[in-house]
């Protein structure tokens, strides 16, 4: 039987190894997610723009959002290989978060297939939250209004209430929206959560397979990975979530004092969450290499 403690022990070593290089990959691949989206998403914002009815600029909305997801997945794909040859202690460079784009014939299949599972799960997460929500304020209409004249939009305008009301309602909306789709990815998408490494590994391996053979591994392990990855963000998470809700309460102020303090939690946050989130991304790797071996097996 595998613990916990042998895991973080195994955890912490690769974390001190390789902190600094996977801190800068990860922040990489966040700017070169966040120009790719933009770059994908853009077309749709020039369509809202130029006043293209709203039918096609949810389609395109959709087929464009998929796309972005698709092209952050293969990123992942990248990470996920970069992260498993550091834990087996192989060479491994930034390169490797590429490795996606190098073998699109392969992996974007299966980068299609978890795309599909989240643009699914995405969907049942609307249809719910719909539903709850119209129960909480049945007064609520979940589309915006017409504003595509100045006269109208100039009406909404001089409404603060109607505005203020029409955000607190879409914001509380998205908040549920988020917390559904949250709780149905935890529970479904984690148990295909080695289907990246086991492609790399095994890369002639078809895609039901791979998606089969990470459920197997995933059964009665779901919660231990769940409990392995908060022991390894441990005092780093606490601290990025303690730092996240205390800057709310700092008032917005010209005050010189008041905003060296926001820079100052500001960095603390930054530094503490990567760290979190770089230390959760490893539990992934350490446990699929504990799970392929017999004498290390996992036991929930």
């Amino acid at each position: 039987m595998t613990d916990i403690k042998h895991l973080m022990l195994k955890l912490n070593q690769i974390s001190s190894q390789y902190l600094g290089k996977i801190m800068y990959a990860l922040f990489l691949i966040s700017i070169l997610e966040t120009i790719t989206s933009f770059a994908i998403l853009s077309p749709v914002m020039r369509l809202a723009a130029n006043g293209a009815s709203p039918a096609v600029v949810k389609i395109q909305t959709l087929l464009f959002a998929f796309l972005a997801i698709c092209v952050w997945l293969t990123f992942q794909f990248g990470f996920a290989v970069m992260l498993l040859k550091m834990t087996r202690r192989e060479y491994t460079n930034l390169g490797f978060i590429f490795i996606g784009f190098r073998r699109l014939n392969p992996a974007g299949k299966i980068i299609g297939t978890f795309g599909g599972l989240i643009a699914i799960l995405a969907l049942i997460s609307r249809f719910a939250t719909k539903f709850i929500f119209q129960k909480i304020n049945p007064n609520f209409v979940f589309s915006m209004p017409d504003i595509s004249s100045l006269q109208d939009a100039g009406q909404i305008a001089d409404q603060p209430e109607v505005i203020s009301t029409m955000a607190i309602d879409m914001l509380f909306f998205v908040a549920i929206f988020l917390a559904v789709l949250f709780i149905l990815g935890l529970f479904v998408l984690i148990r295909f959560v080695f289907v990246f490494q086991l492609h790399f590994d095994n890369p002639s391996m078809s895609i039901p397979k791979l998606f089969k053979k990470s459920w197997q591994m995933m059964h009665k392990n779901v919660f231990k990975l769940i409990l392995f990855a908060l022991r390894a963000g441990g005092k780093q998470l606490f601290i990025a979530i303690f730092l996240a809700i205390l800057v709310n309460f700092i008032p917005e102020s010209k005050n010189s004092g008041l905003s060296i303090l926001t820079f100052i939690i500001d960095m603390i946050y930054f530094i503490n969450m990567y760290t979190a989130m770089i230390r959760i991304y490893l539990t992934v790797p350490v446990m699929y290499e504990e799970i392929l071996h017999p004498r290390l097996q996992i036991e929930a």
